[in-house]
């Protein structure tokens, strides 16, 4: 008999390799949107702390009228609408504007001598994604709610002067608390 000289793959071999790449890819696909989403998140909180920076400048530069500054107890609401950032734009890392309903809130949280001033911010893009009010420095990417912030206890529209917010912190990466403070009455909203 003549041996048959063979050589390369059978079509069932080729197949098996086809199938092993497919589910490889999946699974690959599936971790990468996980760190996509965690990125989205992250660069979202980034953006909100640029805006509060923004507004902090401000604020100390005098660039506020004098007849919405916060006395204690109270909070001057700046909607990022009115915010220049240096760089990026009034786009959320969602792809999305922001709505009206993004604020940076100024709280003074004087008990005696020189005023002491705390920022909580609030941001919501057209997709809805996005954080009720939460103090600055307990941000969390994780915090961050997709399609359906306003449902958040701590998400709060039709803010006006004289009106009272709710002021919330960070706990943990997942969960949030009602601040020692617990509200503030607004002294004055600077609107775009």
């Amino acid at each position: 008999m003549k041996k048959i000289n063979r050589k390369g793959f059978t079509l069932i071999e080729l197949l098996a390799v086809i199938i092993i790449l497919a589910i490889l890819m999946t699974l690959a696909i599936t971790a990468m949107s996980g760190y996509i989403r965690g990125a989205r998140k992250d660069t979202f909180v980034t953006t909100a702390q640029q805006y509060a920076n923004a507004a902090r400048f401000s604020f100390v530069n005098g660039e506020y009228s004098a007849d919405v500054m916060p006395a204690r107890g109270q909070c001057l609401v700046v909607s990022t609408n009115t915010i220049a950032l240096e760089s990026g734009s009034h786009e959320s890392s969602f792809g999305q504007a922001y709505t009206d309903n993004s604020y940076i809130i100024i709280f003074n949280n004087t008990t005696t001598g020189q005023d002491k001033y705390e920022y909580y911010i609030q941001m919501e893009d057209k997709a809805h994604n996005g954080f009720g009010v939460l103090e600055e420095n307990t941000l969390d990417g994780d915090l961050v709610v997709e399609k359906d912030v306003a449902s958040e206890r701590n998400f709060q529209d039709n803010l006006a002067k004289g009106g009272t917010i709710n002021l919330f912190k960070g706990t943990s990466s997942t969960t949030y608390e009602q601040s020692a403070s617990n509200t503030c009455t607004i002294s004055g909203v600077i609107t775009g």
